[in-house]
């Protein structure tokens, strides 16, 4: 079981923030998104069941910036995000590409279209490994992408 988390950019300094993504509950252009961490502690009470939560440290965030944490981490330990650039020694050679989710699934979105061919097609997407290193997201070096 993965850990369901989020990283964004922040809307005050620019900078990612990591943690529960949460909407304001509004709608339309009033609509606002938040990442922050929770406080969970087991509620006091005589029921056993319920548990006291508590929000910490949220910041406004960029929608357009969000991105869902894999589960995974590159060959470096480096946790691998939607949306992050990473690169993979093939037996092509080197080839560089994007984290996505696709069919239910994150993989990576090769740039090469000689990768791959199944049934006479090519087929970009590859399931993320150990092989993967993160090289940036395509938010902060975009032009990461026009390498492969």
């Amino acid at each position: 079981m993965r850990e369901i988390i989020f990283k964004a950019k922040r809307i005050d300094n620019g900078e990612w923030i990591e943690g529960y993504l949460f909407d304001n509950g509004f709608d339309g252009e009033e609509k606002k998104y938040f990442v922050g961490d929770l406080v969970i502690e087991k509620y006091n009470g005589t029921a056993c069941d319920e548990w006291d939560i508590t929000g910490i440290d949220f910041c406004e965030i960029d929608s357009e910036t969000i991105c869902q944490f894999t589960g995974l981490t590159d060959k470096n330990g480096k946790k691998i995000w939607e949306n992050d650039i990473v690169t993979c020694q093939t037996k092509y050679g080197g080839d560089i590409g994007k984290v996505v989710f696709h069919n239910g699934k994150f993989c990576v979105l090769w740039n090469s279209a000689y990768h791959y061919p199944r049934n006479g097609k090519c087929e970009n997407y590859y399931g993320i490994n150990t092989k993967n290193s993160v090289k940036g997201s395509v938010f902060d070096q975009p032009e990461l992408l026009q390498e492969g």
